[in-house]
């Protein structure tokens, strides 16, 4: 039963979308055997049973189900006092003059309104799809290996829809929206990442090493950088990885403190994000990829940097 149901409902979708098919379809008549005069576009008039309705198959005297063949053989001409239908009769003699044996070829809409005997999914969905602006962040986002739940938060965040308390003071204006983690600015997704005194150190302690002189906390910058990274395959996935697991410890840190759970300082947090992303290390090196086999390597490298800089 539930096939069933679920095979009506696709149905049902499908053929709330004839209206829009119909401006892609057209046939080119020949014989006219294969082609319905009333719910096929086969001449400049488009869709007649569309245009002219039910009343259309009892002005003209064409039945509903009838072809264009049919019409051809059996139709006798008459002018209307309607300019529609005499265009109508005047298509018919159109078709009775170049009829042949061939078969009808159905066309398809392709770019710049043009249409060819070739159906290309690629191409009808270009046209018909409402462009937009490229995502230049996305590939920063959804990249091989990413950890699924640390992907949705930061792609939740960097989309702006991270409930903060800026979004939050919107519905109630009382609320304190200072910053839990540093209590000293107004709590905004930027300021949280990595503005706040208490994710920026963090966030240089675990990247520093990747980033070297490209370091930055500002949030924009941050992004070009996930979405463009300058070094190494592998230094990019690091840093990548590194950017959504952070994310997702800090806003997880953030709600924590927010219904009083007990904080955890800096060294704890970096210890903690540093062994998630050693384990998901390991779990990568043997997929048979040059960047993931020496991640490990490189990330115990850029930690110790990171460290000595630390203490210089």
């Amino acid at each position: 039963m539930r096939s069933n149901a679920n095979g009506s409902w696709m149905w049902g979708k499908i053929l709330k979308l004839r209206e829009l098919d119909r401006s892609y379809l057209k046939m080119e008549v020949n014989n006219g055997k294969h082609t319905s005069f009333w719910y096929d576009s086969w001449s400049h008039l488009g869709y007649l049973k569309g245009r002219l309705g039910d009343r259309g198959t009892i002005d003209l005297r064409i039945k509903e189900n009838a072809l264009v063949a049919d019409v051809l053989s059996n139709h006798r001409s008459r002018r209307n006092r309607l300019v529609i239908f005499n265009e109508i009769e005047d298509e018919i003699n159109k078709m009775r003059a170049n009829i042949s044996q061939d078969d009808d070829i159905p066309l398809w809409r392709q770019k710049d309104d043009r249409f060819a005997n070739q159906f290309s999914t690629k191409k009808t969905w270009l046209y018909m799809r409402q462009s937009q602006p490229n995502c230049n962040w996305s590939k920063g986002v959804w990249f091989s290996q990413c950890t699924p739940k640390y992907t949705f938060i930061a792609w939740v965040a960097i989309r702006n829809r991270l409930q903060t308390y800026d979004k939050m003071q919107l519905w109630n204006a009382t609320i304190d929206t200072v910053c839990v983690l540093c209590q000293e600015e107004r709590e905004i997704c930027q300021h949280l990442f990595f503005r706040c005194r208490f994710s920026a150190k963090i966030w240089e302690t675990l990247v520093g090493g990747i980033m070297k002189e490209a370091f930055t906390t500002d949030w924009n910058v941050i992004l070009e950088l996930i979405a463009n990274p300058r070094g190494t395959l592998t230094e990019g996935f690091l840093l990548r990885y590194t950017f959504q697991t952070l994310i997702h410890s800090i806003w997880r840190e953030r709600n924590g403190r927010k219904h009083g759970e007990q904080p955890k300082d800096e060294t704890v947090m970096i210890r903690c994000v540093d062994r998630t992303i050693r384990l998901k290390l390991l779990a990568v090196k043997g997929k048979g990829k040059k960047c993931f086999e020496e991640s490990l390597r490189i990330w115990f490298g850029t930690r110790a940097q990171s460290s000595v800089q630390s203490e210089v």
